[in-house]
């Protein structure tokens, strides 16, 4: 990651996101801040982080790697999200991968700093149990989503989650990317392509080039179920 020499800026995302109020003033000094390019990985499962982080702009992508080797989406983030925080409190390796959907920003506290300092701040405490409590929720509905749903409905929620814009989606249909994405969803790359065939036909989305495009999102979201990766 790229560190960006702004601290004005890094201030004032700090502050926009309410963090001036979980962090006090010696904190803010040791506030970093980093951009993340689009595929870039913020923590990789089985290393040990060293830093907090805070997600501040963009989107993370969260999975975790299964002993046949394939990956498990388990959600996306969008700010203001923690990352690398249970393993500030365990102490352990990272469990799962964090990607960067899109370029993203990210504000950075290093775990020695913390370590001296958080045990005291009660505000701080309280704002990581909320966090930790929300990840808690989302990972019980998705874990549902994964086990219990069609992979048509599991493929609608994640459109749905990478959505940029309105009806606007760049999801590459290479190959290897739909291969990637079948492991993700938990399903074949076979059945994958079946249903992309199917909503294509129905018009629910349309191929463009390498791209998907949304064509109906409000069908897309029935599909979906109300069910998002987030």
């Amino acid at each position: 990651m790229r560190e960006i020499m702004d601290f004005e800026r890094m201030r004032q995302l700090a502050r926009d996101h309410g963090l001036d109020q979980v962090l006090d003033q010696s904190a803010f000094a040791e506030l970093r801040l980093l951009e993340a390019s689009k595929g870039e990985i913020i923590c990789a499962k089985g290393e040990r982080p060293e830093r907090l982080y805070f997600l501040v702009q963009g989107k993370l992508k969260i999975y975790t790697t299964l002993p046949n080797g394939k990956s498990l989406l388990l959600r996306f983030s969008t700010p203001l999200a923690l990352v690398c925080d249970l393993e500030l409190v365990n102490g352990k390796e990272a469990k799962n991968t964090v990607e960067s959907v899109n370029k993203s920003l990210l504000l950075a506290v290093s775990y020695r700093y913390l370590q001296n300092t958080y045990a005291e701040n009660a505000k701080f405490l309280h704002f990581m149990l909320e966090q930790v409590t929300h990840k808690l929720y989302t990972f019980s509905n998705l874990s549902s989503l994964n086990l219990l749903y069609p992979v048509e409905s599991r493929f609608a929620s994640y459109m749905l989650s990478i959505m940029e814009q309105e009806n606007e989606v760049t999801e590459e249909i290479q190959t290897s990317k739909l291969t990637e994405l079948a492991d993700m969803l938990g399903t074949s790359y076979r059945h994958l392509n079946r249903v992309i065939l199917d909503l294509s036909e129905r018009n629910i989305i349309r191929k463009e080039q390498r791209k998907i495009v949304i064509n109906n999102l409000e069908e897309l979201r029935e599909i979906a179920g109300g069910n998002m990766y987030e």
